[in-house]
């Protein structure tokens, strides 16, 4: 008697060990549709780059934006960084000049050379993120000093650019430069006064004598008068090294005068051989307009911690 034989039962297979599957992130009818999406623009964009080099005319080439605008790659966010003192509403106003606000037809280089027109903006860089956000990243300029000139004073930045200001009282604390033309050599004068430190902290104002040089008055009160020209550099860095040694400011002395080669004219106020006796600072306040045109020539504001001299004659002393 033969015997069947006997069937196995199937092996489960266990499911350890296994990666477990992974999910789309996307549903199938999704990605469908960006992949078509995709080649769509990308014949699009062939179509219209031919039309433009073939010179098609300009109704025909705003057809095929029109037809990617209506499958949705058209601009319909703009995210904007960097801002802080120039009105985002402007930066949206110049991005978005143009007949058309398809992703494709958006010309970045001239929305950057709007962008950078506006008078806060020192650089922009404007991308494309597909399909519907254009990103822009501004750099803008920073204030660096009040210019003072015909009972006007004016914001400027590093470089001497007249930046828009509605209250002064929020920059207050800069210097101040005074004198016709003295934006302009604002960029010079700011990186010599950085080169020393000491100086610069405090520094209140800088006037530009005739068009050729500076005189630059401290909070204690008293005037450093520069040479012409890259001359003015060494001097400087001549009156900090003795300043360390031996302090100079807050003393009593009216005037430094450094326009002599390789030697420094002290001035000195009070009575012939009186002792110079040290001033007293006062708070720095608002500065004030200057007087009007036809006035005496402009000095530092008296709110800008114009010091009371002592009457009587002055000394100099040459070192």
């Amino acid at each position: 008697m033969s015997r069947r034989p006997t069937r196995r039962a199937p092996v489960r297979q266990s499911n350890a060990g296994k990666p477990a599957p992974v999910a789309l992130p996307l549903a199938p009818q999704m990605m469908w549709r960006l992949l078509i999406g995709g080649f769509a623009v990308l014949a699009a964009t062939a179509a219209i780059v031919w039309a433009i080099a073939a010179k098609v005319p300009e109704q025909a080439t705003m057809a095929l934006a029109t037809t990617t605008s209506n499958a949705g790659f058209v601009v319909r966010q703009v995210d904007i960084s960097g801002t802080v003192n120039q009105p985002r509403l402007s930066i949206y106003r110049e991005l978005l000049q143009g007949g058309s606000d398809s992703m494709l037809l958006a010309d970045l280089p001239a929305m950057r050379a709007r962008l950078i027109a506006l008078p806060w903006v020192r650089d922009a860089n404007v991308h494309r993120r597909w399909p519907d956000r254009l990103e822009v990243r501004i750099i803008e300029r920073k204030p660096a000093a009040l210019w003072q000139f015909q009972g006007r004073m004016r914001l400027i930045d590093v470089e001497g650019v007249v930046l828009p200001a509605a209250d002064l009282a929020d920059f207050a604390q800069l210097p101040l430069l005074v004198g016709a033309n003295a934006q302009e050599q604002a960029p010079t004068l700011l990186k010599l006064v950085a080169s020393q430190p000491a100086i610069a902290s405090d520094m209140e104002a800088a006037i530009w004598i005739g068009q050729r040089r500076w005189d630059i008055r401290m909070k204690s009160g008293e005037t450093i008068s520069l040479p012409e020209g890259p001359a003015a550099q060494g001097a400087l860095m001549r009156f900090a090294e003795i300043h360390r040694e031996t302090p100079l400011l807050g003393r009593g002395f009216v005037r430094f005068d450094l326009r002599i080669p390789d030697k420094m004219v002290v001035r000195v106020s009070g009575e012939a051989g009186g002792v110079a006796k040290p001033n007293a600072v006062q708070p720095r306040s608002l500065p004030v307009p200057a007087p009007a045109p036809g006035a005496a020539p402009a000095a530092v504001p008296a709110a800008r911690n114009e010091l009371a001299r002592s009457p009587g004659e002055t000394q100099e002393v040459v070192i």
